[in-house]
């Protein structure tokens, strides 16, 4: 079944981008809490939402929720604070339950400083079908710099979509006495009605900046990339685990690094539809420079891969007229998406051409590239 992504919401476009912005505890984030610490190493200015490290007279605050009925309740030792928290979703609502807030144990690096982070990852990844964006957006940010936010936050916004966050590790990216990056490793779950349409583990760079009280938002360092195309991260990790593709580890991972076109994922697929092979390269590992020019090689653009074996025969050893790997190249010269085909024959004939090609370097592997969609 091929999932058919949801269209991502245009926001902010009218809205005039500030680089600072401010929460204060006022500002509930529309699905977690604001927690605000004090400069780095310091104590609490103003304590999170809820207790978190054994504070016995810390407020509770329930989430505030904009499509669904959520309740929270905290129970405090004198060691820990455990929290549970319920959700009964609105007559008609299909979407999972949110997930309980990520706490941070005070054993933590900047523990109150991670605390504000990740609350700011899973409001940014966890909003209902029927939210308004702009509306979302603006808990975590002033009117006028909520133009910068959506922009910034694009690439996590599905419109029509439901959304769930569930962090699963903030780590310090850098810490001065005012700033502050925390990398949030987050699993953001994107469905529509019951279903799930695509699950992806991101990491957002959420900067923090010291305000009077503490420390504050300042700005979406990155979302963790932009998967415009759903399918094609599914396509990605299909081709880089399919049995019937051999390829080293480099080449793997440059398939789940994003590295490597969807055109020629899509074809990759379909050549180990028609049979097994083993492939070389793809991007890393290969000149960035076709040899000896100073031309950018189609697999530094990701769209080129080498492969030495068709089937259980090396090519160099499969260079006779009616050989699979002759087949193979033939039918590579018609595929719509193929604009070069290095192999051990010319089929165009056309030196200047160059889109089949041979040489003396082509005699031991079939060289595929493919043209923009």
């Amino acid at each position: 079944m091929r999932v058919h992504p949801p269209k991502r919401a245009a926001l902010g476009a009218n809205f005039l981008p500030v680089v600072t912005i401010v929460l204060s505890t006022a500002a509930i984030l529309t699905y977690g809490y604001v927690a605000i610490g004090a400069g780095p190493g310091g104590p609490s200015q103003a304590q999170a939402a809820e207790p978190v490290f054994g504070d016995e007279s810390g407020p509770t605050v329930a989430a505030v929720a904009q499509s669904s009925t959520t309740t929270s309740s905290t129970t405090t030792t004198s060691s820990t604070t455990s929290t549970t928290t319920t959700t009964t979703s609105l007559p008609g609502s299909s979407a999972p339950p949110l997930e309980a807030r990520y706490l941070v144990p005070a054993t933590e690096a900047e523990p109150e400083t991670k605390q504000l982070a990740v609350d700011i990852a899973y409001s940014l990844t966890t909003y209902e079908a029927s939210d308004d964006h702009r509306a979302r957006l603006s808990a975590l940010n002033s009117i006028s710099g909520v133009g910068l936010l959506a922009r910034a936050a694009e690439p996590l916004t599905y419109a029509g979509s439901w959304s769930r966050g569930e962090v699963v590790y903030p780590q310090m990216g850098g810490l001065t006495d005012e700033r502050a990056s925390v990398m949030v490793v987050i699993r953001q779950t994107v469905g529509s009605s019951s279903e799930t349409e695509f699950s992806v583990v991101r990491t957002l760079d959420i900067r923090l900046m010291l305000g009077e009280s503490g420390w504050v938002f300042d700005f979406l360092g990155t979302a963790g990339g932009t998967f415009d195309r759903l399918e094609d991260l599914a396509l990605a990790h299909a081709v880089a685990r399919d049995p019937r593709i051999e390829m080293p580890d480099s080449a793997r991972l440059d398939i789940l690094n994003g590295l490597v076109s969807p055109e020629l994922l899509q074809l990759m697929a379909e050549i180990a539809d028609r049979t097994p092979y083993g492939v070389v390269v793809l991007a890393t590992g290969h000149p960035y420079h076709v040899f000896e020019t100073d031309r950018q090689s189609h697999h530094a653009m990701g769209r080129a891969v080498d492969i030495y074996r068709i089937g259980d025969r090396l090519v160099v050893d499969d260079r006779g007229p009616d050989s699979a790997t002759r087949a193979l190249v033939e039918w590579l010269y018609d595929h719509p998406d193929v604009i070069q085909v290095g192999s051990p024959w010319d089929l165009d004939g056309e030196a200047s051409a160059r889109r089949s090609f041979t040489d003396v370097v082509h005699q031991d592997h079939i060289h595929i590239a493919v043209g923009d969609s």
